[in-house]
């Protein structure tokens, strides 16, 4: 299946709207998960298994990007990969390699 990004936040549901007509370019991505919308922050497995469900995806399927490790161990505990963000350039080298191997 087509790589479509998804944004996971845990934005509180009073911002998501105002985020949502803000950001317009969000409307193109594959899904867009706020906290405050389903019930459920990072890095709780309920988060993560969310956007699994919504993707009707594998968790393996996913490649979750975050600058907090607990965040990330916790997307890599549901069978998500994960990735924690340091640099433009070292994402650029992770999604070089998790890419080709979809």
């Amino acid at each position: 299946s087509p790589c479509r990004p998804i944004v996971r936040s845990n934005i509180p549901a009073d911002h998501a709207d105002a985020f949502l007509a803000a950001q317009p370019w969000v409307r193109d991505l594959g899904h867009v998960a706020f906290s405050g919308k389903i019930k459920a922050a990072k890095p709780d497995p309920a988060a993560f298994r969310h956007c699994i469900v919504a993707l009707h995806a594998a968790p393996a399927d996913f490649l979750f990007v975050d600058d907090r490790v607990e965040n990330v161990r916790a997307a890599q505990a549901t069978g998500m990969n994960g990735h924690l963000f340091t640099g433009r350039e070292e994402l650029a080298a992770a999604l070089d390699t998790w890419l080709p191997a979809l």
